[in-house]
């Protein structure tokens, strides 16, 4: 993300700035897969019976046919609804422009939020920090997901009201949820998120590649530097209006 570089107006005249998208999807789309499995399965839920000494059989079925709410198409969304439709899962994404792609079953704008977050069984949160997605999931939008449903953010912590979520965590509103992002980083011992019940959290390690990120990064660094040499033009470029 490029969040704490807004706003951009610091940058000079005529430099273009890029990043190197695409080299998290893999990783990123293996641990999101991950993640929805877990809230399809209760893990949430049985690792905190676990922690309470309570054995209690939590059954599923097989997780063909649920809905999945993705918010945010780039690389990494992309890779994560690939895994699900491949489960058999049905996909909606949701974009600031609502395109269609192959990956998405359905795709609809930002808009429409509304309109199909009650439909999913999990709602995945990918999507860049900007100004219009800071509390996007806002807690009347939480409100609006399914009774039981889960949630995964790999995205940004201020994309999604926390205090919200552990509200509905704890009234069994919200089914589960994992959280792969914070604000502060790394989330300090008194924070209450520790302590929330079906509550998974894994400390920002959802997409980073521990052998291959400087590999692939520099890959699109030198291929951009080729590029440039050539006059032609760069890929990865971030749209600073946009914010990503």
């Amino acid at each position: 993300g490029v969040e704490h570089l807004t706003p951009m107006e610091w940058l000079p005249p005529g430099v273009t700035l890029t990043n190197n998208k695409g080299v998290h999807a893999d990783k990123g789309g293996e641990f999101g897969i991950m993640s929805i499995l877990m809230l399809h399965n209760h893990l949430p839920r049985i690792i905190t019976h676990q922690n309470h000494a309570r054995y209690d059989s939590l059954y599923s079925t097989p997780i063909k046919g649920k809905t999945l709410v993705l918010i945010g198409t780039g690389s990494i969304g992309r890779a994560v609804a690939k895994h699900a439709q491949a489960l058999g899962i049905h996909v909606i994404g949701v974009s600031r422009h609502g395109k269609p792609l192959p990956e998405l079953d359905e795709a609809v704008a930002v808009s429409e939020l509304d309109r199909v977050l009650p439909r999913g069984d999990f709602v995945f949160v990918v999507t860049p920090l900007t100004q219009e997605t800071t509390n996007l999931l806002s807690a009347n939008r939480l409100a609006l997901m399914k009774p039981g449903a889960g949630l995964v953010n790999i995205g940004r912590a201020a994309v999604v009201d926390y205090d919200a979520l552990v509200e509905g965590l704890n009234s069994g509103a919200i089914g589960g949820a994992v959280l792969d992002v914070f604000d502060p980083e790394p989330l300090p011992p008194e924070s209450k998120l520790w302590s929330q019940p079906n509550l998974v959290i894994t400390p920002h390690v959802s997409a980073d590649d521990g052998n291959a990120y400087v590999p692939l990064t520099l890959d699109v660094f030198f291929n951009n530097m080729r590029r440039l040499i050539n006059g032609e033009a760069l890929e990865n470029q971030v749209n600073t209006t946009l914010g990503y």
